[in-house]
């Protein structure tokens, strides 16, 4: 998880309420900056091996891969070595409906997409209000879903609050009046009130700055919670429910009957191909 999940999981326990987050350990002191505090702690747990490094996540620094090889040789052991490998069978053939799922915080779009793979589903981050590039996109996506016969179907996940609430209402506006986008359904799938009970962490107060926050207020009252409050395996199990709410389960088994009979099928090819490459680089 990222350092902001593990603060959330923090404050829920209900801990932070200890004379030593307090300064000096005294109750009567300001606290300590608690996501600074924990951002310390994380650091050297890791660094004294109390804490696996892969625990932690970062994707705000990415590295790109090294290209080039040695030789030719190295570069065929290498293509006949990963040849045909990873196959999975699409299990969404045979579905009537094309799902996205939709995500406001690109840090939990590593969580939410195993989840997605698993149903052969895209899953998106679409952080903030969209752009029209992004929309753009998404319309011609749409259209070619529909011209095959399916049923587009957008299950989004985004923070409880006055703009969070506002995001999928707005791109819906959007792509229909401004692209003509018609026949897509849309599903605000979390967090939604009815998730209150499942999440052990505390509101958090609505941005006074916020221009939507007193018709939120009158209508959904004052409560307000961030997509990342969700227990990680909480929001897995979430968004698994409401892609199989969508999804014919019984075509999702007959796939899968058919991949191991895919994978045997493929084994053999390899091995026949992997004869065929070492034959030639002996002659």
């Amino acid at each position: 998880m990222t350092e902001r999940q593990a603060f959330y999981r923090l404050i829920s326990s209900g801990l932070t309420g200890q004379a030593h987050w307090r300064q000096f350990g005294n109750p009567d002191r300001p606290a300590v900056d608690i996501y600074q505090a924990l951002g310390r702690l994380l650091k050297w747990m890791r660094i004294e091996e109390k804490l696996p490094w892969e625990a932690i996540i970062d994707e705000t620094r990415v590295l790109t891969p090294k290209i080039g090889y040695r030789s030719a040789k190295d570069f065929i052991f290498s293509e006949v070595h990963y040849m045909l490998s990873g196959y999975s069978r699409c299990v969404a053939q045979g579905q009537k409906n094309h799902i996205e799922v939709w995500i406001e915080k690109q840090a939990l779009l590593q969580l939410v997409k195993p989840v997605a793979d698993k149903y052969c589903r895209r899953a998106l981050c679409c952080k903030g209000y969209n752009s029209i590039s992004f929309q753009a996109d998404f319309y011609q996506r749409m259209e070619e879903v529909k011209a095959a016969g399916l049923q587009p179907v957008v299950l989004y996940f985004g923070d409880w609050d006055p703009s969070g609430f506002n995001m999928l209402i707005a791109a819906m506006q959007t792509l229909s009046d401004e692209l003509g986008l018609t026949g897509v359904d849309y599903y605000r799938c979390g967090i939604n009130p009815e998730d209150f009970p499942t999440i052990d962490a505390a509101p958090v107060p609505i941005k006074p700055k916020d221009s939507r926050a007193k018709k939120f207020i009158e209508r959904y009252g004052p409560t307000c919670y961030e997509l990342d409050a969700f227990h990680p395996v909480e929001l897995q199990n979430l968004v698994e429910r409401q892609i199989r709410r969508f999804t014919d389960l019984d075509a999702v088994a007959c796939n899968c009957d058919g991949e191991e009979q895919d994978k045997n099928f493929i084994a053999r090819v390899k091995e026949k191909v992997e004869d065929f490459v070492l034959q030639q680089l002996s002659l």
